[in-house]
């Protein structure tokens, strides 16, 4: 392994970080779960750069491990713990390359961070749409490489909805320029979407050419409270209907998330009940009279019963402390105990079951713990959490760890659904992905594998888990 670093770093220099102290922020994952270690960390500055830094490694056998943001919740961008593994961050690729308002498009780096490339579209008077809690960390390579998807999905769908145009350095160091800004482009295999949710074991994004959209001037902001799972669900059909493609937003939170939320100082704006939702409409023009419909919808659907009590936000403060309430889950979750998080999805027609059934099992199972799920109602990808104490005879064993899991998955599988909506499969779900995907399936994604990588050194022990003795 000193041969292999020593000529990083007579290539990259201080890029090719040795020091133990500066290389320890790299080795661990966001939640400090999974922990690794590397015979060096790369943080190159240019796509070129990159390159040989690969051939290199390609050259000596070694295995690399790509890291955008590092706010993964599987393990996707850590190394295992031999120290023979070579991280590569692509925090160094920083250049917003262009911004298009005509094309409306933006060709970014890797390592831009999602909400700097909101901020570059604003300038530009457009809207770049991919949004979630981490965006000021996350970058658009890692969105890209987990297909990251947010609150905005269910309008502008997820990260490879958004792809038009792609840079990757290969696995054996080539550079692939495929940065197009077409909108239709039938010629061959979307070899770009190969790379999107490839989650690092293809090769390393570089670059990538996004969607922007009409910058949003009129957005209204509502949050409700309702009785049962099925009312959650039947808003959601009623607001579709009623607000056509004005929705930006459509988000549950269960009663203990807002409970979670007023013990750390948060408002909720209406009575406590035992769900909730947040409501998000946008429009491009000031002339859809959002404000008019959001009432009459609200309205309409307290006088029918389907909510309890509702609350529009008169100003941008109160629309930010609307929003809180739902951003600050994951951290206010992960302060109130051992959180034993689930990205699941499910087709929408049965989230209401989703929510029915899971939170009935685990409640009957695991009356110590505290059952907060909250995500995305509209495209039916719940973040089916579950809280334990963290001291005593009450924190949760491997053993029923693995029973909260086996609950939550079977329910969504059961339920036609996914153990992975938005958050990849990493080093955490492989034994899932073997589990719950057809062999044919699996064939599939071994041969993409091997055809990309066949010297199996991009993340290995992620995804498919592939070895060379497979």
């Amino acid at each position: 392994m000193r041969t292999v670093v020593e000529q990083l770093k007579e290539l990259l220099g201080p890029q090719c970080i040795t020091d133990p102290e500066i290389a320890q922020q790299y080795l661990s994952d966001w939640r400090g779960l999974v922990h690794g270690s590397a015979a060096c960390v790369l943080r190159p500055s240019s796509t070129k750069a990159l390159s040989q830094a690969v051939q290199i490694c390609h050259a000596m056998g070694t295995a690399m491990v790509p890291q955008g943001g590092n706010t993964g919740l599987v393990g996707a961008a850590t190394p295992d713990a031999s120290g023979k593994q070579v991280l590569v961050t692509t925090g160094g690729l920083r250049t917003i390359r262009k911004v298009d308002n005509v094309d409306l498009s933006i060709v970014a780096e890797a390592g831009v961070t999602i909400a700097d490339l909101q901020a570059a579209a604003e300038e530009a008077d457009a809207h770049f749409s991919l949004s979630f809690a981490s965006e000021g960390t996350a970058t658009l390579g890692g969105a890209l490489a987990t297909n990251a998807g947010g609150i905005s999905a269910v309008r502008y769908g997820s990260a490879r909805d958004l792809l038009l145009g792609i840079e990757a350095v290969l696995p054996d160091g080539r550079i692939w320029d495929g940065l197009r800004s077409l909108r239709k482009d039938n010629a061959g295999y979307a070899l770009k979407h190969l790379f999107a949710g490839s989650e690092g074991t293809l090769g390393f994004i570089t670059a990538a050419n996004m969607k922007l959209v009409p910058a949003p001037v009129v957005r209204e902001i509502a949050f409700c409270a309702l009785e049962t799972e099925d009312d959650v669900l039947r808003l959601w059909v009623k607001l579709r209907s009623a607000a056509d493609g004005n929705v930006r937003a459509i988000e549950y939170l269960s009663g203990p998330c807002i409970d979670l939320a007023k013990s750390h100082g948060l408002r909720s704006p209406v009575e406590a009940a035992s769900h909730y939702v947040l409501i998000e409409l946008t429009s491009s023009r000031q002339t859809d009279g959002l404000k008019d419909l959001l009432e009459t919808f609200l309205a309409d659907a307290i006088s029918d019963g389907l909510v309890v009590d509702a609350a529009i936000a008169q100003n941008v403060d109160q629309q930010k402390q609307f929003w809180r309430l739902r951003e600050d889950q994951t951290e206010l979750q992960k302060k109130a105990g051992r959180d034993i998080k689930h990205d699941v999805s499910v087709p929408i027609a049965q989230v209401a079951n989703l929510l029915k059934h899971g939170r009935s099992q685990l409640e009957k199972a695991f009356p110590e713990a505290n059952v907060v799920p909250f995500g995305h109602v509209g495209d039916g990808n719940i973040h089916f959490n579950v809280i334990f104490p963290v001291d005593g005879e009450l924190a949760p064993t491997s053993e029923s760890m693995r029973a909260v899991n086996e609950i939550v998955y079977g329910t969504a599988i059961d339920l036609g659904g996914s153990f992975s909506a938005e958050h990849g499969i990493g080093q955490a779900k492989t034994e899932l992905l073997q589990a719950h995907r057809s062999a044919t399936e699996l064939s599939l994604m071994r041969s993409l594998k091997v055809a990309f990588d066949p010297d199996l050194l991009m993340n290995p022990g992620k995804l498919l888990n592939l070895s060379q003795s497979n």
